[in-house]
């Protein structure tokens, strides 16, 4: 029984705590106070809290964090409700990938962020409007006149605790192939004129692969990055091309954005075993046209597992990694005292669990993350199935 001089507003007791950002992977309490992580122990006494969960025998990591989804909500025809898809995974960071352009930012920003408990932020596109009319046009670059480099770089600016950086889509029918440097240079201009980073589809480039990460730098993301496309990561032969090792020893991040499509098992297979395992996990979560199978991110943390990444390097991409991509290594992706209270607890369940892409290609495991809780800012959000208090927008 909590006594009345509770130190603590919430504590998990009884876990095996896994945080790479500290290098721990054992047996700990956590306990949190003010929206803050307040304490990690090995046995902290559960009367100094006001509430405590039992998680004997579960795994506890840092909140998740989806480097890139689709969370404009009724603003994009694909578009999901973060709270849903988020915290029912163990998510509490959700990272919107060019949903939304300088025109449309605004209303994302202020009436549909604002409506889920996940901790929303955003890339915005190239494009002054994002993905609004990507079900009907198929892309949102088949005009350039829609660019605006200034004004996107502005919004940025005006914008240094919501936007993270510039989004554009290399993929043909998103940008005709005679536009797709133009769209990349400006796309590059936006990033820096702001400060700030860029994030690249790359799956189905127009364009040859090597011609866009020229535009990349260090901290600069190419997701779907292991895709099975004419311009994979790969060469004819199956190894590495050159352009994509000298990409990556420069610093830039190569980003699953799974979504199905933009994910082949096989170039992932040979990615790692090349030396080149996903530097961040990723959803690129959205409502999928009929036949295109999604996963949610402890889904596809199980999957990586499956094939071959270990426990620490699955929690590692989903948490600290893209919290260092994003510069909030101070705030999020950790369970050190001092942090945001996000942290996620999941059932490790044993069995056969297939799970698949869009090659027609399968990966069988015997272990998967069932989200048990999700705790965003020191208060359970998700607790055994259930959603708490789910905003709506």
């Amino acid at each position: 029984m909590a006594t009345e001089v509770a130190k603590f507003d919430l504590l998990l007791k009884g876990g095996t705590l896994l945080d790479p950002s500290q290098s721990i992977y054992d047996k700990r309490d956590v306990a949190f106070r003010e929206g803050k992580v307040a304490a990690v122990g090995i046995s902290i006494d559960n009367t100094s809290a006001l509430r405590t969960i039992d998680i004997t025998d579960r795994l506890i990591t840092p909140g998740l964090i989806d480097i890139h989804g689709h969370f404009y909500h009724g603003g994009t025809g694909s578009a999901v409700h973060a709270d849903r898809n988020c915290l029912s995974a163990g998510v509490t960071t959700g990272v919107d990938a060019g949903s939304s352009g300088f025109l449309n930012y605004g209303a994302m920003r202020d009436y549909v962020f604002p409506a889920h408990k996940t901790r929303l932020v955003a890339f915005i596109h190239i494009g002054a409007v994002g993905l609004a009319a990507n079900r009907v046009l198929g892309g949102g670059l088949h005009d350039l006149r829609i660019i605006d480099v200034d004004r996107t770089a502005d919004t940025i600016k005006d914008n240094p605790n919501g936007i993270f950086g510039v989004k554009v889509r290399m993929h043909y029918d998103a940008v005709a192939r005679w536009n797709a440097e133009q769209a990349m240079k400006a796309a590059r201009e936006a990033a820096d004129k702001s400060g700030t980073r860029l994030m690249v589809h790359v799956s189905g480039t127009p364009i040859p692969l090597p011609n866009v990460l020229e535009f990349l730098g260090p901290g600069d993301i190419s997701t779907h990055a292991f895709n099975g496309d004419h311009e994979s990561i790969l060469d004819t032969n199956g190894r590495i091309r050159p352009e994509v090792k000298a990409a990556a020893d420069r610093g830039v991040i190569m980003d699953v954005g799974h979504a199905g499509i933009h994910c082949d098992v096989e170039v992932v297979r040979a990615a790692m075993d090349q030396g080149m395992p996903p530097d961040t996990i990723s959803t690129d979560i959205h409502v999928p046209p009929a036949g295109r199978t999604v996963y949610l991110m402890n889904d596809l943390m199980s999957k990586f597992h499956a094939m071959g990444m270990s426990m620490e390097s699955v929690v590692a991409a989903s948490t600290v990694k893209p919290a260092a991509v994003m510069g909030l290594s101070q705030e999020i992706g950790s369970l050190r005292p001092g942090m945001c209270g996000d942290a996620a607890v999941f059932n490790l369940r044993e069995g056969r669990f297939v799970w698949h892409d869009m090659a027609g290609n399968n990966v069988e495991g015997n272990l998967r993350f069932d989200t048990f809780l999700t705790v965003r800012n020191g208060s359970p959000v998700w607790f055994d199935g259930n959603l708490d208090e789910m905003g709506e927008c």
